[in-house]
């Protein structure tokens, strides 16, 4: 007997992959929503017996990957259906990791705070899995180096930028940064923290592999 799965070639099928998204915060949001879309599209095609032999070799054909999602948050009263547990359709591939760290001192820092969850997460990510095939971040560039450089990941490690935290955070005026007449010491500290994260934005960028 003949079986539709007996006329798919070795060569169709494709050997799983593994795909690493790390992202900071998994909430609602645009940046949440292409992760989840990302991830979604991902995964294997359903197996479906009824399915014909044909769309079946196109859809082994397509992208078949384990996908894992590592977040430092996931409130399950505000997150997208997909990830919400037990029904979501990528809840089992979420793992929260740094839930401990702070996301602000004194009410402040949150750059430096998320930069430091997001270098937590990554390092735990590639801990947990160091034969990913690829790694996508988003967001916050920060962590790149750890994987490229330090831990030499074999995988390649994608960034899509939302809009960079250096033009996000700038006081300006139809691109054309303007001062806000506060020139005490608590806002040249504080221009001087900015400018330090925003060179280690800028430069940690480029480590990427697209």
């Amino acid at each position: 007997t003949t079986t539709p799965s007996s006329h798919i070639s070795p060569s169709n099928i494709m050997k799983e992959k593994k795909i690493v998204f790390i992202h900071l915060d998994l909430g609602i949001g645009g940046a949440e929503n292409l992760i989840i879309n990302l991830a979604l599209a991902s995964l294997p095609p359903p197996q479906d017996d009824n399915i014909q032999s044909s769309t079946k070799n196109e859809e082994l054909e397509s992208l078949n990957a384990k996908v894992l999602i590592y977040t430092t948050h996931c409130s399950q009263t505000h997150c997208f259906s997909e990830v919400k547990i037990p029904t979501g359709i990528l809840s089992s591939s979420v793992a929260i990791v740094g839930s401990f760290l702070p996301s602000t001192i004194c009410g402040g820092g949150h750059a430096l705070c998320s930069s430091l969850r997001i270098l937590y997460a990554s390092y735990k990510a590639y801990q947990d899995h160091p034969d990913a095939d690829l790694f996508v971040l988003d967001v916050l560039p920060t962590s790149i180096p750890l994987l490229t450089t330090w831990l030499k990941c074999t995988g390649s490690v994608l960034f899509y930028c939302h809009f960079p935290d250096k033009l996000l955070t700038r006081d300006t005026v139809n691109g054309v940064p303007v001062e806000n007449g506060n020139q005490g010491v608590l806002s040249s500290v504080k221009r001087y923290y900015r400018g330090i994260l925003d060179f280690i934005e800028e430069s940690t960028m480029r480590y990427a592999d697209l």
